[in-house]
């Protein structure tokens, strides 16, 4: 199947993905970002994602509900 490019305002994207099932999004994600690199992470791959993983566990990231 071919692949197509969409352009559509950010606000309405936001929307559309606010409707599917959290299964549905995380699929999604999962295709888009980790399926197509397989390559191993590099330290700052890495740190990138402690430091994310911190933010996270310290309520400093902007809630999914909360997106306009």
């Amino acid at each position: 199947m071919g692949t197509k490019t969409l352009k559509m305002p950010e606000d309405a994207l936001v929307a559309l993905l606010k409707t599917l099932k959290e299964e549905t999004l995380v699929d999604i994600f999962w295709k888009t970002f980790v399926e197509s690199d397989t390559s191993p992470l590099t330290r700052e791959e890495e740190r990138a994602i402690q430091k994310a993983k911190d933010e996270f566990r310290g309520g400093k990231t902007v809630r999914w509900e909360n997106l306009k």
